[in-house]
C-alpha cells in the first residue's frame, strides 16, 4: 500500500536532509503524476497496484518518444 506520508527527513552529520520523492506516472494520456517514496514506488510496480497504474502497455515508451521528439524540435 502507498503510505501518503510527507517526505521523510533523514538526520545527517550536517543536519537534516529531506529524502526525495520519486515521480510516478499514474497515467500518461492524460498525464497524471504522483510523487511517492522510493519504497512505495517499488510496491506500486512489484505487486502491481493497478489503482496507481492506469496506463496501457506501451504508453510509457510512446510518452517518452513524443517528449524526446518535442525536445529535438526545440
Amino acid at each position: 500500500m502507498v503510505c501518503f506520508k510527507e517526505p521523510e527527513v533523514e538526520q545527517t552529520w550536517k543536519g537534516e536532509t529531506k529524502i526525495e520523492l520519486v515521480k510516478h506516472h499514474m497515467c500518461y494520456f492524460p498525464e497524471k503524476i504522483a510523487y511517492v517514496h522510493y519504497d512505495c514506488h517499488k510496491k506500486i510496480h512489484d505487486i502491481p497496484l493497478h489503482t496507481f497504474i492506469q496506463y496501457q502497455e506501451g504508453d510509457a515508451r510512446k510518452f517518452y518518444d513524443m517528449k524526446k521528439d518535442k525536445e529535438n524540435d526545440s
